[in-house]
């Protein structure tokens, strides 16, 4: 077998994409013995909240690139049926329970394990009505119960089917159960909309209702609602009743603690762990923490006593010993080797022990570092057009060396890294976040996205307004983005624009839920035009949520929108995924996770590479096309 050949042409083993994929995408090879103990401890977590159901709290410090994404990514993968793991991105504002309930159902619907939590929660309801419908002679209910219940607690989803062919059955069982277990332990509210999920029509409005989305008058009154989850009290209960109706351990993996930091200020990391506790004390949950180590050092001073007491703050991630950088470089290439049947002349071919060896020795680098550097070495020699045992200088074709193994003078003389690019650098890192933008089940549909395109959106226009560039000729003055109000949905954003005939106040909102409810934000788009603070208004919506006929309100809204200058201005999804990608690679430097070279990328330098090279702006040119083409409010009522 041609080694040389096979490291020639297959894909860069040590690319070091280590971020939170998809399940169905393998995640890189991995060392189990790397951070072994750290395993352990978020293992024997899990098991206490799956035995005892008592909550625990772990958090994993560690250097950027010291691995702890990758403890993530291997935690999803090792969960087989014990325990369900939610990814819970970056908090951007100070609504902590709006954001993981929205994360939390969307991660658990994703993953398909939503539908049967909720059906086994309403299986073990119809038991226990059953069972006091018997003491009590109910015989007609008895017999509507066992139409519907087959076998053991194992057949939820045949109890689904045998329950939907009787849609009044739920209703029924949360009207004779809610006072009894497990009813009797959830919120009113969360078994009422338990109870609908018999009705089919019901189950795309419990989903939205769960992750709470805004929900149109219809729709409540399906569920037998006045109201959505639209406070910090209602999304509490949702999380909370997740929790406690999960027969498996739930797992909130918190990743980047320092990038929410820097976004929500001391104020909100307060908030935001004191709602964690709240949930810690009322709800059996294992709440995983990831943070770069100095940065928990100085957050701490932040955090909420009760909470840094109750947090289990395990060692900080090492770096890599040279036995371990052995171990992980020969892993990523038996991947390579193994599929080919391949056998290398020693594990880690064409990089000598040594090699590695010195480079730990000289460098102490992270794992990722470690990984960056074997890849640039190893891409100059496919740049050459041939593999060369690294500080040997001979060729190697089969694995035969054609010269003896390397000194110590030569292993020096050839270990400095190549010179970095980095501009390709960055457009690497843009490439794998757009792959994973694209792997992420949880942003497979336009309402899933919906926040991060947003999100997305505002950093480009903030960024438009800092650096004092122009979209579309026109210079972006200022951004105003208001926080989520206690009670209700977030207000639109509003950019006010530079142009030759005077400012402008353009509202923005973003928009690709269910269409049901989208009258609702046109109208307060409409609203804001209407009370003089916007001079028009924009919602931005996905091609692939389109409107239907049927949502006539909507249209009609849309109309008056258009007299006032406004418009609906749809994204094509390609160009929705490109800022939702953007805004996961943000994060991510946020959080300098972004590598050019031995360096980070800071937010600012990776948001400027996808304005200038990535040409971001331009796919806001028809929005700030409309804002600059409408007449000032006063000028069209005047």
């Amino acid at each position: 077998m041609d080694l040389a050949r096979l490291l020639l042409e297959a894909p860069s083993p040590f690319a070091d994409p280590v971020v939170r994929l998809d399940l169905e995408v393998a995640p890189p090879p991995d060392v189990a013995t790397v951070h072994a103990s750290v395993r352990t401890a978020i293992g024997e977590a899990i098991a206490i909240v799956g035995k005892e159901r008592r909550a625990q709290m772990v958090l994993v410090t560690g250097d950027p690139g010291m691995g702890k994404t990758h403890q993530l990514a291997h935690l999803r993968r090792r969960a087989e049926g014990q325990y369900v793991c939610i990814d819970v991105p970056p908090l951007k504002d100070t609504s902590p329970f709006g954001h993981l309930a929205r994360y939390a159902v969307q991660g658990l619907a994703a993953a398909g394990v939503l539908e049967r939590l909720l059906w086994e929660v309403l299986r073990q309801v119809a038991v226990a009505v059953r069972a006091d419908a018997d003491d009590h002679g109910d015989d007609d209910v008895v017999a509507r119960i066992d139409d519907a219940l087959l076998g053991s607690d194992r057949f939820a989803m045949a109890f689904r089917s045998m329950a939907q062919q009787d849609p009044g059955l739920g209703p029924l069982l949360y009207k004779r159960g809610r006072r009894l277990l497990p009813l009797s332990t959830l919120p009113a509210d969360f078994g009422r909309v338990l109870g609908c999920i018999t009705d089919r029509e019901a189950e795309r409005a419990i989903v939205d209702w769960l992750r709470a989305a805004e929900l149109a008058e219809e729709d409540l009154a399906l569920l037998g609602l006045e109201h959505g989850v639209d406070t910090e009290a209602r999304a509490f209960e949702v999380v909370r009743a997740l929790c406690l109706s999960s027969q498996r351990p739930m797992v909130l993996c918190l990743d980047q603690l320092e990038s929410i930091a820097g976004l929500i200020g001391a104020e909100g990391v307060a908030r935001m762990f004191t709602a964690l506790m709240e949930l810690y004390q009322q709800a059996p949950v294992a709440i995983v923490l990831m943070c770069q180590t100095q940065q928990w050092i100085e957050l701490r001073r932040d955090v909420p006593q009760a909470a840094v007491d109750r947090i289990r703050v395990l060692p900080p991630l090492s770096k890599p010993t040279a036995a371990e950088a052995l171990a992980i470089v020969a892993s990523r290439l038996d991947a390579v080797w193994t599929p080919h049947g391949a056998i290398a002349p020693y594990p880690t071919w064409p990089f000598p022990e040594l090699v590695v060896r010195t480079l730990v020795e000289e460098r102490r680098p992270t794992i990722r570092g470690l990984l960056l550097e074997i890849d640039a070495h190893l891409g100059e020699m496919r740049r050459a057009g041939r593999i060369s045992e690294l500080g040997g200088g001979g060729d190697q074709v089969d694995g035969d060396p054609a010269n003896a193994p390397p000194t110590a003078a030569p292993v020096a003389a050839r270990l400095a890294p190549p010179p970095v690019d980095e501009l390709a650098a960055l457009r690497a890192a843009r490439d794998r976040y757009r792959r994973v933008a694209d792997e992420r089940r949880e942003l497979a549909t336009p309402a899933f996205r919906e926040e991060l395109l947003r999100h997305g959106v505002l950093a480009v226009l903030e960024h438009a307004k800092q650096r004092g560039v122009t979209i579309a000729g026109v210079k972006v003055a200022l951004v105003t983005s208001p926080e989520k109000p206690k009670v209700g949905p977030r207000p639109p954003a509003i950019i006010t624009l530079e142009t030759p005939a005077g400012p402008r106040r353009l509202a923005v909102d973003v928009h690709s839920s269910e269409p049901r409810s989208t009258h609702r934000v046109l109208a307060r788009l409409r609203d804001l035009v209407d009370e003089h603070a916007a001079d028009c208004a924009v919602l931005l919506r996905e091609r692939d949520a389109p409107l239907p006929e049927s949502a006539k309100r909507s249209h009609q809204l849309l109309d008056e929108l258009g007299q006032r200058g406004g418009a609906l201005i749809w994204l094509e999804e390609p160009d929705a995924m490109r800022l939702v990608a953007a805004e996961l690679l943000l994060d991510a430097a946020s959080a300098a996770e972004v590598l050019v070279g031995n360096r980070n990328a800071t937010r600012d330098e990776v948001l400027g590479f996808l304005f200038d090279h990535d040409r971001l702006g331009e796919l806001l040119v028809p929005l700030i096309s409309r804002g600059t083409a409408t007449p000032p409010r006063a000028a069209r009522t005047g």
